[in-house]
């Protein structure tokens, strides 16, 4: 027998994991009422996926609210790949429901309940309040009048900006239910990976819904107090059939949709980087300066993805450090590899890197254009 060459030669084979993936955005569900379904044998507290409002028909009836609201998600252009219906338990209010799916890890996004449960403004409220603290946006359509009278000042609108929640956007249509839904159907089709793919909500086409021909007071009083609307758009006796406009969240901040929806992918992006870089290590990542500088190569690779996809973009800002003003690419990371030398010996123990600091610089989105003619 020859002597074995693994005698010689030890090779040891260390393999990287494949860590985690980011999340999709682009996941919409809608919670139906437990006897909303005409099959027998979708078990309420469980979902189904669909990809077409025709395959929604085969479970729920086309009067039904599911149904019409798979048919605003899969109206968008371009057209959503897939809807998410979760069946309610029937003893459970609307935020158990919300909290239900959560709980059992069924992923999404975007989210609507049916009008009997939007019809009250407390259960609306606390859907938006229960979803903004878990990350979920609320894309909410009131049909509600009062909405538009500048007298009323206890509609679910002026409501949802006393209360403040950063996911909840309401678009106020006199008719239509789900319009709202339809235009988180156009974010769902964001693919924050490909370049110049981030959008604004304004001035989005809702194919399939009614565009609406207002008042001035209607038109003053749905902005000032928040509200987003559809509205046929002319001038010169010329007119474009359907824009949105005034696409804000009830945010305590003043954001607009794409702030918060950005802002959410940016944040898990970094938060999926960083754990890989951690964990896609197959010894162990050390705390010395090329230990941390992995980790901030890690943060600033998801700045260039953000940067790319439109999200991030170029500002003149104040440098904290020196005063100076200087020109940003569309994010800054403050942090150096040597601060891991500075951790305390808690955090040395603790197994802490030095902490990541970073400045991001949004891109932002025109939406309102002031011409100065000089007439010689």
């Amino acid at each position: 027998m020859a002597y074995p060459a693994e005698e010689i030669i030890n090779i040891n084979v260390l393999i990287n994991s494949a860590g985690l993936g980011t999340s999709n955005f682009g996941a919409g569900m809608v919670f139906a009422d437990f006897d909303s379904s005409s099959d027998a044998t979708f078990v309420t507290g469980t979902y189904r996926d669909y990809g077409t409002a025709a395959q929604v028909a085969a479970d729920f009836n086309i009067a039904s609210d599911p149904y019409a609201a798979a048919l605003a998600w899969f109206s968008a252009i371009p057209k959503p790949k897939t809807l998410r219906i979760y069946l309610r338990i029937e003893e459970d209010t609307p935020v158990e429901s919300l909290n239900d799916a959560i709980s059992k890890g069924i992923w999404f996004y975007w989210y609507e309940f049916e009008t009997s449960i939007r019809a009250v403004d407390a259960d609306v409220l606390a859907l938006a309040a229960a979803g903004d603290a878990a990350s979920k946006f609320f894309a909410f359509t009131t049909n509600q009048a009062t909405v538009r009278d500048p007298s009323v000042t206890t509609d679910i609108v002026s409501k949802g900006f006393v209360q403040g929640s950063r996911r909840m956007l309401i678009v106020s249509h006199a008719t239509e239910p789900y319009a709202g839904f339809e235009l988180a159907a156009v974010f769902s089709r964001v693919n924050f990976n490909a370049a110049n793919s981030t959008i604004t909500g304004e001035f989005k086409k809702l194919p399939g819904i009614d565009a609406e021909s207002l008042t001035p007071t209607a038109y003053s009083t749905m902005k000032s107090k928040g509200a987003i609307f559809y509205t046929v758009v002319e001038t010169g006796g010329e007119k474009d059939m359907g824009r949105i406009i005034n696409s804000k969240t009830t945010s305590t901040f003043g954001e607009y949709i794409d702030d918060v929806f950005n802002l959410d992918a940016f944040v898990n992006f970094e938060r999926v980087a960083l754990y890989n870089a951690l964990t896609k290590v197959p010894t162990k990542l050390r705390q010395t300066p090329p230990g941390q500088q992995v980790l901030l190569n890690a943060a600033s690779q998801v700045g260039e993805v953000f940067i790319d996809n439109g999200y991030l973009g170029e500002r003149y800002y104040t440098d904290d450090q020196t005063g100076e003003e200087k020109l940003s690419r569309g994010y800054e990371t403050l942090t150096k590899a040597d601060e891991i030398l500075q951790i305390s010996d808690a955090e040395r123990a603790n197994r802490d890197s030095a902490p990541i600091r970073m400045r991001i610089f949004r891109a932002g989105a025109i939406h309102a254009v002031d011409l100065t003619a000089n007439v010689e």
